[in-house]
């Protein structure tokens, strides 16, 4: 199973903004902050805190084919200015394969290799100085880095900045790099493809951590305290705060803080009563209570009766008495209609007529014909309205208008009447408020002011209600559809009197202390429901500041890394360990390194990152650096960094910067021979300042037919890191120093044609010194043809046969030249008889060209044998 095969298996289990995240890092490589604040609301959306989002987890379509990245090439280094005292607009150039630069102590070498540790990989990356002992202000740092991606034809650059994940690829190995390996334990830098997304996961889950951390802090601290503070301590609701938590049921605080009316009196009784019991004279707030509570039941009564008569069951009854009047009405009038006979007077049997007849009885029964049933119509009676004798007709009409008026048509009509007129007076008589009112609601409103606020409102709200009743009734016209409503306070009003009769027993019964403490504490937790009331809605927004507080703890614990860091363990243990170990073995074998048993031992992981570390076999808990020595170290650094290699996927290139300090001649050649090695397979640049180890370098390059790409860098008078794309005299091969000599020869000779005799003649002597020691390398390398060579331990004696062909005069044309160049090496003082002008230009060409055609005819020669 390959890494991203196992990846994918893992990530099922992971949470849903990881799964996101992952195929995100697959497609894209990296995170923008874009990503890591969708990833942070999908995290929220798993706990409640966002909207739900669609989330498309990794899976087998997204997982790309296992393939190594392309290898990236160092091209060159250009120094514009401001790096230590490196000379201004230099060019530093590299190869494809080897490139060795070579530079004295002080030449100005590291001052390059901090422009690449600042740019490419490096296990301590360095801080770049300006010229800081130039006297003046160092100037800002201006470089550029060019390199090859692969087989891209144009290269790309770095120009300082912000890291290049292309650059960044190549490796540097340094003395500190050296440091870190024997010291401290060290993650695996390369990893095989698509290992790589444990650590970008696990920044991922650091990016969203810190989001979430923010939003939490954002949400503020407890606002319970403040309200704490006005809550009496040890009631219920004192408790209730104290335990409040993301679990607390909103419907609790309802519950507690909602007191009922019952609850409201019972509280506002309390504090009176408690009021009461603190009096001076208890007997004589007994009597002031006792006359009160009497007003207010008067009161009572008042309200009582006015509410009767204007509650709707009275309103109904009078308007239904209206009715019920016009009715009988129209039934009489149809009766008076059929009993009366053609030509009475208009209005006869009408009400006006019916109060007259029944003032004639009232005459009659009373004065003219007391105790004889009315009318009186016998012989000689009289009529008692025109007080005349009475004929037959005149009594047979009387008789008829009794039975009219006698009748129960008639009669229900006038009981009706009589029923309505009484009702209607008593809306006109209905006194809403009264004096004694008005004094009593001065007195409640001392310390009830709600409750005689309540009280007068109504009233006056039920004065309209009878000033429209009665309008209607007046003007015979129907109620109006905005008359008031009857506003009852009834209810209020016997409360007030029963709590006033209440505080009078108390004050009776309740001169105890433990009585006392009760009611306090009664009251103490309702003024703290009260309170808590008050406060609702802040407890409220708490209880929910701390759900969403503990959502965010859940969504935090989603970004723990363990489990990643558990996983990246496990699989690099099985992918990358076991390689890694083997490798670091291989690579002691091959530098010879075998007297010490040293192993890659796991350290185990953090924050998906897994670590190693050189110990010794034999003594783990002992510090290496403490046994063996400085070159053993180097060595050991230059195995652990090789090891490191073998676990990329691409080739990048690689840079050291004087890897054989302290190694001995044995070491330095495995070490030669390994760069060497390496540079046929990805690009090795190699800086140093020991010629013995570059001519070991270039000796490995012959052999294993790799062309190294030669920079000297030295130390001028415009600065250091002067850069030339050539060896330094001492390890040139003897035909690139006589180039190098006809390229000296040639200014020379131009100081000779200027006139410049002096500077020609120092030049001169100059160039037979180079010239003595180019025939001393011509003897080692023609002539011995390199059987044995200085700076080499070793002698090559499968070559010895072709020293066979050695002549006279061969070995003539040497001494005789030895002899000439000797002559002129400064340090020979000679007597002023014995000296000689310097030979001319064209005799030191001549002498040139002598070593030129020795050597030459010498390879002829051994060329045709």
């Amino acid at each position: 199973m390959t890494v991203l095969q196992e990846i994918l298996q893992w990530s099922q289990d992971r949470p849903a903004w990881q799964h996101e995240a992952l195929r995100r890092l697959v497609l894209n490589g990296e995170l923008a902050d874009e990503d890591i604040n969708a990833l942070a609301e999908i995290c929220k959306s798993g706990h409640g805190l966002a909207e739900q989002r669609d989330t498309v987890p990794l899976a087998k379509e997204h997982v790309p084919d296992q393939t190594a990245g392309a290898p990236v090439s160092l091209v060159s280094i250009f120094h514009h200015r401001g790096v230590n005292a490196l000379a201004e607009d230099q060019t530093l150039k590299f190869g494809p394969g080897l490139t060795v630069v070579y530079g004295d102590n002080g030449a100005g070498k590291t001052g390059y290799i901090r422009i690449l540790k600042s740019a490419c990989r490096a296990r301590g990356p360095e801080k770049i100085l300006g010229n800081v002992v130039s006297g003046t202000t160092p100037l800002a740092p201006v470089v550029a880095i060019k390199y090859k991606v692969g087989a891209e034809p144009d290269p790309r650059e770095w120009a300082g900045g912000n890291e290049d994940e292309f650059v960044s690829r190549v490796s540097v190995f340094d003395t500190q790099c050296a440091a870190v390996y024997l010291t401290e334990k060290t993650d695996v830098a390369f990893r095989p493809f698509g290992l790589d997304l444990f650590d970008k996961l696990v920044k991922a889950c650091k990016a969203v951590r810190a989001k979430l951390e923010s939003e939490q802090r954002a949400l503020g601290a407890n606002a319970l305290t403040a309200v704490q503070t006005t809550i009496p301590e040890g009631t219920a609701v004192a408790k209730f705060l104290a335990n409040v938590s993301s679990l607390t049921k909103p419907e609790a605080v309802q519950a507690l803080a909602r007191l009922s009316p019952e609850e409201e009196a019972r509280l506002a009784f309390l504090e009176k009563s408690l009021l009461d019991l603190q009096a001076n004279d208890p007997e004589k707030l007994i009597r002031q209570l006792t006359v009160r509570a009497g007003r207010v039941q008067a009161l009572v009564r008042h309200l009582k009766e006015a509410e009767a008569a204007l509650s709707d069951e009275a309103l109904k009854a009078v308007f239904d008495a209206r009715t019920e009047g016009r009715r009988k009405s129209e039934e009489a009038k149809r009766l008076r209609e059929a009993t009366f006979p053609q030509g009475l007077l208009q209005g006869t049997g009408t009400d006006a007529w019916t109060a007259l007849w029944e003032s004639a009885r009232h005459f009659s029964q009373e004065q003219a014909y007391p105790d004889r049933p009315f009318p009186v119509v016998g012989n000689g009676a009289q009529c008692v309205l025109c007080q005349q004798d009475l004929g037959h007709a005149a009594a047979h009409r009387l008789k008829q208008f009794e039975d009219f008026v006698a009748s129960t048509v008639e009669r229900e009509l006038r009981q009706i009447r009589d029923a309505f007129t009484r009702q209607r007076k008593a809306f006109a008589d209905l006194k809403t408020t009264t004096e004694a009112v008005d004094e009593t609601l001065k007195e409640i409103r001392i310390e009830h002011e709600a409750v005689a606020d309540a009280i007068s409102a109504a009233l006056a709200s039920n004065e309209k209600r009878r000033t429209a009743v009665l309008s209607a009734l007046t003007e015979d016209k129907d109620l109006a559809a905005d008359c008031a409503a009857l506003v009852s306070v009834t209810a209020g009003a016997e409360e007030l009197a029963a709590q006033i009769n209440e505080r009078i027993k108390t004050l009776r019964t309740s001169a105890n202390d433990q009585t006392r403490k009760s009611m306090t504490a009664e009251a103490q937790e309702l003024r703290a429901r009260k309170s808590l009331a008050a406060h609702q809605q802040t407890v409220l927004d708490d209880i929910e500041r701390r759900k969403k507080y503990a959502a965010y703890g859940l969504c935090i614990d989603d970004t723990k890394t363990q489990a990643i860091t558990a996983k990246s363990t496990a699989v690099t243990k099985t992918v990358v360990s076991q390689k890694l170990k083997k490798s670091f073995q291989d690579e002691l074998v091959n530098l010879s390194f075998r007297h010490v048993e040293v192993e890659l031992k796991e350290l185990g992981g953090a924050d998906g990152v897994f670590y190693h570390k050189l110990v010794l076999t034999r003594a783990p808990g002992v510090e290496l650096p403490k046994v063996v020595s400085e070159g053993e170290q180097r060595c050991l650094s230059i195995a652990a960094f090789f090891a490191e290699l073998s676990t990329a996927d691409d080739p990048s290139g690689i840079v050291f910067d004087d890897p054989v300090s302290s190694l001995d001649f044995q070491w330095r050649n495995g070490v030669a021979r390994r760069l060497v090695q390496e540079s046929k397979t990805r690009q090795v640049i190699v800086f140093t300042h020991d010629v013995v180890f570059l001519l070991s370098l270039r000796q490995y390059a012959d052999e294993l037919g790799v062309e190294p790409l030669d920079q000297h860098v030295r130390h001028q008078s415009k600065g250091a890191g002067v850069c030339a794309e050539e060896l330094p005299w001492v390890a040139l091969p003897v035909k690139k120093k006589i180039g190098y000599l006809n390229n000296c020869w040639q200014a020379a000779d131009k100081l000779s044609r200027d006139g410049h005799q002096d500077a020609y003649e120092k030049e001169a002597k100059y160039l037979y010194g180079l010239l003595r020691e180019a025939w001393e390398r011509a003897l080692e390398e023609v002539l011995l043809g390199g059987v044995v060579e200085r700076y080499r331990p070793g002698v090559q004696t499968q070559q010895i046969a072709q020293i066979a062909d050695i002549n006279a005069e061969d070995c003539k044309v040497v001494e005789a030249a030895m002899t000439k160049c000797s002559a002129w090496l400064p340090g020979h003082d000679k007597a002023a008889a014995a000296r000689a002008p310097v030979p001319a230009p064209a005799e030191l060409k001549a002498d040139i060209d002598t070593l030129a055609s020795w050597v030459a005819a010498i390879r002829k020669r051994r060329a045709r044998e």
